[in-house]
């Protein structure tokens, strides 16, 4: 009964990542982004293959990996961890381009299927048999062989663990970016990520058991019924990995009706770096006009009241690319985007709590937040204090200003 669960889980999860593939190869629009799932969605699929289909590969006397699993299971395994990492820089660029150098990201996956591939031309007697001194001292090709499947095994974790790392690194890069480009960031910080690597991380703990009792099958401390639960929470996790992964578009990436702005050198936000405007040919007197403008259209035109506001619709409202006023914000302004716009949002806020009764969700929304929790958190970074108290602070200094009035006047 838990085989067959087995299969019928390893068979869900392969249609969900050929139902998420399908519909990734049909978009034309952000390309790259959805390729780089496809591709990802790809090795989920192949790396249940043998559990589907389990009972095509029967398992041979005293071994617990054979040629097919090396070729589909651990070599697919491998490759779940640079393919999601290779996905998250394809969403996190300004490019839709990948990391570089792709193919030392792949040497582990290679040499699985070369080893695959080696042991099923071997002699089947090796198979046959269980794996004794004798064979490794007469077979010392074989001896090879069998150290490199014990590293692969081995060398997945790590790997997972590597690239959680550069994720997470890449993520807190990409945070700060989104600060260049959106006024209110919360939307598109992909904070779904870091659900998938704490889930990735338990399944990560899940299968380092299963590997355990796989070298040492006598083992009866877990029961059957766990490597059943250990698919269910793998199915759960690619099911949650595909919701969201298909929703996402490159947060970076302008939209296709800001596309002019963005066309041609120069015309991209650059990425952060202390050179980043080394060959910008915006000169100073340019920059000045462009800082005029952006002012302009937060003091007469209530630009930032827009909680949608980014660096490229205002590059359209004001008529600069939006390079140009990525470069004015950070040398002339001494601001990024995000703190030069919600500057005027806090601003405006102040003013409105201490001349109306307006409620604080109210002024929340007006002045362009999208939630009340960064109104808080941005109004507090500026301030020191909550808008509740700020506003009390206030009302208090005003009843003294009324009580030394009236003392005078009496």
């Amino acid at each position: 009964m838990d085989q067959i669960i087995a299969e019928m889980i390893s068979t869900a999860t392969i249609a969900l990542a050929l139902f998420g593939i399908a519909f990734c190869l049909m978009q034309t629009e952000y390309s790259n982004v959805s390729r780089s799932f496809a591709a990802f969605l790809t090795a989920v699929a192949v790396n249940n293959l043998p559990d589907a289909f389990n009972r095509f590969f029967p398992p041979l006397d005293g071994i617990y990996i054979q040629p097919s699993d090396l070729i589909l299971w651990m070599s697919s395994s491998l490759c779940l961890a640079p393919l999601f990492w290779i996905y998250v820089v394809t969403l996190t660029s300004t490019t839709q381009r990948g990391p570089a150098n792709l193919n030392r990201h792949f040497v582990l996956p290679a040499l699985a299927v070369l080893t695959g591939i080696l042991m099923t031309l071997s002699p089947q007697s090796l198979w046959s048999d269980s794996v004794s001194d004798d064979i490794l001292s007469a077979y010392g090709w074989w001896s090879a062989l069998v150290i490199v499947v014990a590293f692969l095994q081995i060398a997945v974790y790590p790997q997972m663990a590597i690239y959680l790392f550069l994720i997470i690194r890449r993520l807190m890069r990409y945070r700060l970016m989104l600060r260049d480009v959106y006024a209110s960031t919360e939307e598109h910080e992909l904070r779904w990520i870091y659900v998938i690597g704490c889930l990735g991380a338990l399944f990560w703990v899940t299968q380092a058991l299963i590997l355990y009792f796989a070298f040492d099958p006598e083992q009866s401390d877990i029961p059957p019924a766990f490597f059943a639960v250990a698919g269910l929470a793998a199915l759960f996790l690619v099911g949650t990995t595909i919701l969201w992964g298909l929703r996402q578009r490159p947060p970076l990436v302008p939209d296709p009706e800001d596309a002019e702005l963005s066309d041609g050198p120069g015309n991209q936000p650059a990425a952060q770096s202390g050179d980043k405007y080394e060959k910008s040919a915006l000169s100073t007197e340019a920059s000045t006009r462009i800082a005029r403008k952006l002012r302009a259209a937060m003091e007469q035109d209530h630009l930032h009241r827009d909680p949608n506001l980014s660096l490229w619709v205002l590059a359209r409202h004001i008529g600069a690319s939006p390079n140009y006023i990525s470069q004015t914000l950070n040398e002339a302004i001494g601001e990024s985007f995000f703190d030069f716009v919600n500057g005027y949002r806090i601003a405006e806020a102040k003013a409105r709590l201490s001349k109306t009764d307006d409620t604080v969700l109210a002024i929340t929304y007006d002045v362009g937040f999208n939630a009340r929790s960064s109104f808080y958190n941005a109004f507090k970074r500026v301030t020191g204090q909550t808008p509740t108290n700020f506003r009390k602070t206030l009302s208090q200094r005003d009843g003294m200003d009324d009580l030394n009035g009236e003392l005078r006047d009496i």
